[in-house]
């Protein structure tokens, strides 16, 4: 299906369906960026898609039919996948494998990172329950041997059992699959010949070395593919009969776009969905202001985001832990946690604060909002703080009642026998704490100092807790984005159209024949994809990573694998950059090129690039703003009359701390010592200790 390209459609709409809020943006060539909020609708989320885009209409002064019909772009984030994880549902679904191989989901990764640590945890319970899965007669041996048949004739009567149950997701995944697929593929074949099921072939979804990985992919994406399809399919009908013009995109956890239709045969690939829009909305801005290492901090209603941007680069990872299980999907690297705005307050046994991980959620959200909440979550604290503006949310179309979060934390005050006001600081200061650790483990546990990035705050409580972060891990620089209550879903209509292609190729580094061949199928298989989404081949681009590993090592490194023939120079150039990267990440002297290195996975990104929105910048003029009154406002070691200010504040203008900058969406709290400055493209700049006098460009 070829985009349309028509030039007078230059409309861009981003939609992220969070946990809490649902983010819209429009961006149109001229006009000032419009961005909304409304609540998610976990029970209709179409609707709740829906109600976005009336909202993105009323404030483009339009129809909804009038916004479609102009759009050339049309990208969408969801949490459905990961959310249906969480909470432990999926389809009815049958799991295939080899003959004598039953009990891989249920033995799992044996706990290895646990050995000598932890001998009392117990590993997560199989994805898929032991009387569903089924072994199938056939073996291929590692060098893609067949050494025994499959048996077709017990996959057919296997089929007939399974319509008979009920079952409607089948997943397939034998040993050595992602050297020779015939067999899968075959069964496969078979089954959809035989029914209307949803088919999960490991050597679609996750050709990669690891037995338990391989099978725990296979059979989550078999789990999650009939829900996930009949949303992605909805969502897609109900625009196109609204009058899109054009195919509506997904974001996917890699950050790249898709289909919907591509992205509903793999729905593995959307457990980090809206998360990762902002991670790349936060590379490209680093990249124009010339930061090379940047924390990317997302402060939902539920969560808190973390992921690191490492000399210009995101980090990513082809392995993610999602409820004990390991997952081998290609995604940016994000590390989450339960403290978001609507995160619940509660008391342990011995008089013990602690923060979510259960959310108020949209409905009925945090007691502040007046849907009928009663709990006190970290948004009520932030209001009774005096952090938050009362006057509303969303520009001013959320309003705030600071009395009902009150009446909220007063049952949790008595219970730890301090007032209402007291236990809304002891609620933020636990909520920070947490976020803090969340980014140590992003840095700190893997040798990097904190102090040497800039931190990047944002969602809709980003703003108000970025400056306690900063403080607490000696961070000099935060960036604030101007749309920063909308960054994902912002990220989300900026990125590309990606497929990641990948295949596990166990060979030496000098086996440039095997290599060679992989990554030309790959590059091939990848144009194939850009050619049916419609992408010129001027706008096509391929990049290149392996995983490689000393021989005789269990772990392995990424590096990126150079343009051109893949030849002996090639991968030498690949040998030297992953000697210095290992030594870069364990230390000068511990690597062991004697011991031969080896090339584990080769993946290929397709990108595509497709229209992007350009971000003027403003011209600044230095002055320091002009308060509009003040707020009584928690400091810290009490309350106090705190400047206020009221944005988008002007490039160039500075604002001493303390003070506080209500934006449309969000607060910034700016302690005693720090000093925000607004950058040309509309920055709030937070800078403490000599980042003050030095200033931000």
């Amino acid at each position: 299906m070829q985009q349309d390209t028509t030039p007078t459609r230059t409309w861009m709409i981003g939609v992220d369906v969070g946990g809490t809020f649902t983010d819209g943006v429009l961006i149109r060539p001229g006009a000032e960026t419009l961005a909304v909020k409304t609540p998610t609708m976990s029970h209709d989320p179409v609707k709740g898609l829906l109600t976005s885009l009336d909202a993105i209409a009323a404030a483009a002064g339009t129809s909804r039919s009038e916004l479609l019909g102009q759009a050339g772009k049309f990208a969408y984030g969801t949490t459905q996948a990961a959310n249906m994880v969480v909470e432990g549902v999926g389809a009815e679904t049958a799991f295939l494998t080899t003959a004598g191989f039953r009990d891989t989901l249920v033995i799992a990764g044996i706990g290895r990172d646990r050995i000598g640590q932890d001998l009392t945890s117990s590993r997560a319970p199989s994805l898929v329950a032991r009387g569903d899965i089924h072994e199938v007669a056939e073996r291929v041996d590692a060098k893609g041997r067949v050494l025994a048949p499959l048996d077709e004739d017990a996959v057919r009567a296997l089929a007939a059992e399974l319509r008979a149950k009920g079952t409607e997701s089948v997943g397939v995944c034998f040993l050595w699959s992602f050297v020779n697929d015939e067999h899968e593929a075959r069964v496969a074949e078979i089954f959809r010949e035989e029914g209307d099921w949803f088919v999960t072939a490991s050597s679609e979804c996750a050709p990669v070395l690891g037995e338990y990985e391989r099978s725990a992919t296979t059979a989550l994406n078999a789990l999650l593919g009939p829900p996930v399809r009949r949303h992605l399919m909805s969502v897609n009908d109900q625009l196109v009969a609204e009058g899109l013009p054009v195919r509506p995109l997904v974001m996917t956890s890699a950050g790249g776009l898709l289909s919907l239709s591509d992205a509903s045969e793999t729905p593995v690939s959307l457990l980090s969905s809206g998360p990762a829009g902002g991670v790349l909305a936060c590379r490209d801005l680093a990249g124009r202001m010339g930061l090379k290492n940047v924390i990317t901090g997302d402060m939902g209603g539920t969560t808190f985001d973390v992921s690191l941007i490492t000399d210009g680069e995101v980090n990513r990872s082809d392995r993610t832990i999602l409820v004990g299980q390991e997952i081998a999907t290609a995604a940016v690297d994000i590390v989450s946690v339960g403290a978001g705005g609507g995160s619940i307050a509660w008391v342990e046994r011995g008089q013990r604060l602690k923060i979510g991980p259960r959310s108020a959620g949209a409905f009925p959200g945090p007691a502040c909002y007046g849907r009928g909440g009663e709990e006190p979550t970290t948004t009520d604290a932030n209001l009774v703080l005096g952090r938050l503006n009362s006057d509303g949310l969303a520009k001013g179309s959320l309003s705030l009642d600071r009395e009902a979060s009150l009446k909220a934390l007063q049952p949790l005050g008595e219970e730890l026998g301090v007032s209402a006001e007291e236990a809304a600081a002891g609620m933020l200061a636990i909520v920070d704490a947490a976020m803090a650790d969340a980014i140590r483990a992003q840095t700190v546990s893997r040798g990097l100092d904190p102090r040497e990035y800039t931190y990047f705050a944002f969602g809709g409580g980003g703003a108000l807790h970025a400056a306690s972060i900063a403080q607490e891990l000696g961070i000099r620089h935060v960036v604030i984005p101007q749309l920063g209550p909308v960054f994902s879903a912002y990220g989300i209509v900026s990125s590309d159209i990606q497929h990641v292609l990948t295949r596990s190729v166990p060979v030496a580094v000098q086996d440039v024949g095997t290599l060679g061949s992989v990554i030309a199928e790959l590059e091939h298989r990848g144009d194939g994809n850009l050619e049916l989404d419609g992408v010129p081949r001027e706008d096509r681009r391929f990049v290149r990573m392996a995983k490689m590993r000393f021989r005789g090592q269990m772990h392995s490194v990424d590096v990126q694998f150079g343009d051109g023939p893949v030849d002996t120079a090639l991968t030498e150039a690949a040998s030297r950059d992953f000697v210095a990267k290992y030594e870069s990440l364990f230390g000068a002297g511990t690597a062991s090129p004697d011991a031969g290195i080896e090339v584990v996975t080769i993946s290929v990104h397709a990108v595509g690039r497709i229209q992007r929105p350009e971000q003027a910048a403003g011209e600044a003029v230095e002055r320091t703003a002009e308060p509009v009154g003040t707020r009584r406002t928690w400091t810290g070691t009490g309350f106090e009359e705190v400047p206020r200010y009221v944005g988008p504040l002007e490039p160039g203008v500075r604002v001493p701390g303390p003070a506080l900058i209500d934006l449309p969406g969000t607060s910034v709290w700016l302690p005693a010592g720090a000093t925000a400055h607004i950058d040309t493209i509309g920055s709030v700049n937070l800078l403490f200790g000599d980042e003050t006098e030095d200033g931000v460009a």
